[in-house]
């Protein structure tokens, strides 16, 4: 049977390749019969899942008047049926849930893990097990980029060998030792040598636990679940950020609600502000994160001084800060954030480069309707960040509530790499549903990494995600991302790498370029997005 799958799965990506690199419409005749045709074959191979969305498929082509389908219609209608096909991997029967169901992304929930070893072949075999288990792994075989990942990501676990050719665990583990102080980061030393000073001295550097390479695979799981069960009791009970000391996102939602029924109770008004650091990623890029710890302190202890009494400040995540700001009326608290920026854009900060000053930028909203859940204004105030930003920095704007207001605009720029017009085609689609409703995004495809690199697109100043396939005819995957770790922006890209499970070399290769993470073909489109996501937070 798995003869006949396979053929059948080849002919399907044969003719949505046809139909891609063909410049005329698809024949409202000829797309029916390819699907019902499709409909026939693998209900009788026992693909069900995929006789069953062919024939849902042809059910609302019934109900449509006959037309010539253009590129973009084709591959919208077909694209649960493409990325369907492409998951299918060669061990398992098609697998899809119901289509009609609204999409969710479990993977988003995982407990992320952050990996450093520069053993390659360990590193590829703790992700792929990991995996496995239902936790989300970013792995790097270079120091400073799974310090950054720590600064940036905030991992929920993290394990590190102490055996790193210059830079050791140890030394990595002194690096960030105030911070595991201060926000509880589960961390595990996997090393050759575990001999008592050894543990000893991970221990007093503020490592959870020490274990023994070769390593036990299950007792590892065991002990990862039992950190991360404190771990969650621990943010369960904790509403104060570790770092500032201000509130962090668990007290958010009932410090709202009760704010809001005290305003409605009095009948006074009601603000949300959002705020952010101007260029706070270069300042961690330039001065190193411990300075940009110091940075987030400060303007929290700033914006916490300067507020109101009843005024309640957040830290929402990374660099950003919700102030709720009770009685009071937009244009006042307008008025009141300006002036704080103005002030805390005369403070100096001081590090080993010299000093430097920063600035932030606003976006404000009165809660008039009690009925609109805090997301709508949460949201409201970030697209009026977003405009500040727009408009240059240092500023405060107020939300435009509309009756066709829209969600927050966030700009992302994300290439695909892949000379796989298929995979293209799902990736693309894949990636903008995943990000509707969220933020808007650039998708742009290309076939191969001359035409990205030829293209006046990835010029831009905006972030950039690239999804990039291993090997490609013209120009492999190693090339293009060698290339672009060679731009003298290259901080702005963060790529994933895309790579076929028997190519070790090519992934070992990839994570010494500096790929971001890589993914083995085949994959589900969902855990892909659940990565992007991750990554994209860490990006913006």
């Amino acid at each position: 049977m798995i003869k006949y799958r396979d053929t059948l799965l080849s002919n399907i990506h044969k003719q949505i390749e046809t139909w891609y690199d063909q410049e005329v419409p698809v024949p409202h005749d000829e797309l029916y019969r390819f699907l019902h045709s499709l409909k026939g074959t693998s209900g009788t191979i026992g693909l069900t899942d995929l006789s069953d969305l062919s024939e849902l498929l042809l059910d609302r082509m019934d109900d449509m008047p006959a037309k010539d389908w253009s590129l973009g219609e084709w591959r919208l209608f077909l694209q649960e049926l493409i990325s369907l096909c492409y998951e299918q991997r060669p061990e398992q029967e098609v697998f899809n849930e119901n289509p009609t169901l609204q999409r969710e992304s479990p993977c988003e929930q995982q407990p992320l893990v952050l990996i450093l070893d520069d053993d390659v072949t360990l590193l590829m075999y703790l992700k792929e097990y990991l995996e496995n288990h239902n936790w989300s792994v970013i792995a790097t075989v270079y120091p400073h980029k799974a310090l950054d990942y720590f600064h940036d990501m905030n991992p929920d676990c993290f394990i590190l060998d102490l055996n790193i050719p210059e830079t050791g665990g140890l030394q990595v583990m002194q690096t960030i030792s105030e911070k595991i102080k201060k926000q509880y980061v589960p961390t595990t030393i996997i090393s050759i040598d575990c001999e008592r000073e050894t543990r000893l001295n991970a221990y007093r550097l503020g490592a959870d636990d020490v274990m023994s390479k070769p390593l036990d695979m299950e007792e590892l799981v065991v002990r990862l679940e039992r950190q991360l069960r404190r771990k969650r009791w621990m943010n369960s009970i904790l509403f104060l950020d570790e770092l500032t000391g201000v509130n962090n996102r668990n007290s958010f939602v009932d410090t709202y609600q009760r704010l809001l029924s005290d305003a409605q109770r009095t009948n006074t008004p009601f603000s949300l502000a959002f705020l952010d650091i101007d260029f706070f990623k270069g300042v961690n890029d330039t001065y190193g994160h411990l300075i940009g710890d110091e940075v987030l302190t400060r303007f929290a202890a700033f914006i916490g001084q300067s507020a109101e009494k009843h005024d309640v400040l957040f830290r929402y995540g990374g660099e950003e800060f919700i102030l709720l700001m009770p009685r009071t009326t937009v244009q006042t608290g307008k008025m009141r954030l300006e002036q704080m920026l103005s002030a805390f854009c005369s403070l100096t900060f001081d590090a080993p480069e010299g000093t430097f000053s920063l600035s932030f930028s606003g976006g404000i909203v009165q809660v008039d309707d009690p009925h609109k859940p805090y997301t709508y204004w949460v949201e409201a105030a970030d697209t009026a960040l977003y405009a500040a930003k727009n408009a240059g920095r240092s500023r405060i704007e107020t939300a435009q509530i509309t009756e066709t207001y829209d969600s927050p605009k966030v700009k992302l720029k994300v290439a695909i790499i892949d000379d796989d017009p298929m995979i293209r085609v799902m990736l693309a689609d894949a990636i903008q549903t995943s990000f509707d409703g969220w933020m808007h995004v650039d998708i742009q495809t290309f076939e191969e990494g001359a035409a990205f690199f030829d293209s006046t697109w990835h010029q831009g100043q905006e972030p950039y995600l690239v999804i990039l396939d291993g090997m490609m005819p013209q120009m492999d995957g190693l090339e293009v991302l060698q290339k672009i770790r060679n731009l003298p922006n290259a901080k702005k890209y963060t790529v994933i790498m895309l790579t076929g499970r028997t190519e070790e070399q090519d992934i070992v290769r990839a994570l010494q370029l500096g790929a971001d993470d890589y993914m083995t073909k085949p994959f589900r489109t969902r855990e892909l997005e659940a990565r992007i996501k991750r990554l994209v937070k860490r990006m913006l």
